[in-house]
């Protein structure tokens, strides 16, 4: 994997130019300074670095002339002289921001990944609020081959800026390789294992190869017939397939193997509500609701169940607190379906076709997404929906 200086270099260079530039020793030092941060606002690299070398030639102990420099040569490809004058940066300001940030990421590009990881976790003790710093500790590791190293730094960078589109790139990169590696051990050390049937059959449910993953899990159960995650993989499989009467079977079992889990409780009553089986899926999201009171999904069947079962002005409230809980793109078109029925059954009609524009409009809207573009946003319909899971 090619380390991308320029992603973080663009934004880095404008940051540690203006936000960090200090006074450094006299007029003439300033000014040099001014006017190199203005050549790196413009692009203009090979300008900077002369007047970064005029800054460093009036005032040689600047710290900031030192890293302003070594940023304009690391920018350009100059990394050995790149280094010699972040070092001095560092040496006489270690607690300086952002130089040991570029001191890492030079040694990177030099293949130095000791001295590289060491530069930037010195950079995340002195500014550990700074994402670039924590994701490229990660992109180093990932570039050495060690993602299990790489996963808590950029998990962290993740945190710190959560719509960063490198930093959840490389992000994803470091888990799917350290689960890559994850299964591969399970399956040497012994590939008939329950845990491998299951690992595989959850790869193939997220292939969309539902015949097969159901093998899988059904595999995985002869070991460990008592084990209530495999029905409910099992249910979801059989649900993604069609098979409602299988699922519902699974979900049962599920349910009776973990009788208070009211994620299990859950997913049959949302079996028993598509079955027409109102009464018994009422009963058992009363007591989910009383477990997870924001799950709008939950709602969503709740008032499905309520209007099957006669109770219209139960059903649009649930329905109206399921919309205003913000629900995942999949769910929010089927909720303003479910309440155009129930406000023309009010005689609401004005409202019912507000309803039905809304539910057109999410439709086109979701369309635009790709089948992975929705199922990295929502997780899929029937996973990401389940209370208390991750929406």
């Amino acid at each position: 994997m090619r380390l991308r200086i320029a992603l973080v270099l663009g934004a880095s260079l404008l940051g540690c130019a203006t936000a960090c530039a200090q006074s450094s020793g006299g007029a003439t030092a300033d000014e040099a300074l001014r006017r190199g941060t203005e050549a790196i606002r413009e692009g203009h690299f090979a300008e900077a670095e002369s007047w970064f070398e005029r800054a460093v030639k009036a005032s040689p102990q600047s710290p900031m002339g030192h890293m302003e420099l070594g940023v304009a040569q690391l920018r350009m490809g100059k990394v050995e002289q790149a280094v010699e004058h972040l070092r001095q940066a560092a040496t006489v300001a270690p607690t300086l921001v952002g130089t040991n940030l570029f001191l890492g990421i030079a040694y990177a590009q030099m293949h130095r990944v000791d001295e590289s990881v060491a530069a930037l976790k010195r950079e995340t003790e002195i500014n550990p609020n700074d994402p670039q710093a924590w994701m490229w500790q990660g992109v180093v590791e990932l570039q050495d081959g060690h993602p299990e190293k790489a996963a808590a730094p950029l998990d962290r960078a993740a945190e710190l800026a959560p719509n960063d589109l490198n930093i959840l790139e490389y992000r994803g990169k470091a888990h799917s390789d350290v689960a890559f590696a994850s299964y591969a051990r399970m399956a040497a050390i012994d590939p008939n294992s329950w845990h491998v049937h299951k690992v595989q059959g959850q790869i193939y449910a997220q292939d969309g190869k539902h015949k097969e993953a159901i093998a899988e899990f059904q595999e995985a159960l002869k070991q460990v017939p008592n084990n209530s995650d495999l029905y409910e993989e099992l249910g979801s499989e059989y649900r993604a397939s069609s098979q409602m009467e299988q699922a519902q079977q699974a979900y049962t079992k599920e349910l009776e193997l973990s009788p208070n889990n009211p994620i299990a409780m859950y997913r049959l009553a949302k079996m028993d509500i598509e079955t027409n089986r109102s009464t018994e899926g009422l009963d058992l999201l009363h007591k989910v609701v009383a477990v997870y009171a924001n799950a709008p999904a939950t709602y969503f069947y709740l008032g499905m169940g309520e209007f099957d079962a006669g109770h219209t002005q139960e059903a649009l409230t649930a329905l109206e607190k399921a919309k205003g809980m913000h629900p995942e793109p999949a769910l929010a078109p089927r909720i303003e379906y479910e309440l155009s029925r129930v406000y023309r059954k009010l005689g609401r009609m004005e409202d019912a076709n507000a309803a039905v524009k809304e539910y057109t409009r999410l439709k086109a809207q979701n369309a635009k997404l790709n089948p992975r573009a929705m199922s990295a946003i929502s997780g899929g319909f029937g996973n990401a929906e389940v209370p208390g899971k991750s929406q």
